[in-house]
């Protein structure tokens, strides 16, 4: 006598079973409601974190656009981006593009805002 009650056993004869799959069609329906909801979930999460990385990137241009002003000359090309290679440099870096090359200005961190403008006195 089997262990398993009745209602687990997998009956070879079963007319619910299709014979070319041999899938149920409570199976079928298991497989496409699971992609139907992994589906569901990245529409859900796709647009915020492309949103979210929009107003970062729009935030982080507007900071490092106030830092060049205030410690290069007006007008000074800017460039901003996102690194993860240093940790003291993780996060929204400020550039300003200078004819010998790029000068860091500001890091401006994972969730850029307003930079710290303090003024620089040589000694």
């Amino acid at each position: 006598m089997d262990d398993d009650p009745i209602e687990l056993r997998e009956w070879p004869d079963d007319p619910d079973r299709d014979a070319e799959t041999g899938l149920s069609p409570w199976e079928r329906r298991r497989r496409i409601l699971r992609w139907v909801s992994i589906v569901a979930m990245l529409a859900l999460v796709i647009p915020g974190a492309l949103g979210t990385w929009t107003v970062a990137r729009n935030t982080a241009a507007q900071a490092c656009r106030i830092a060049v002003d205030f410690y290069a000359a007006p007008g000074v090309p800017a460039r901003i981006a996102f690194e993860l290679t240093d940790p003291r440099l993780l996060g929204w870096n400020c550039y300003a593009l200078a004819p010998g090359g790029e000068v860091r200005i500001a890091v401006l961190g994972l969730i850029p805002g307003r930079p710290t403008l303090e003024p620089r006195s040589g000694t």
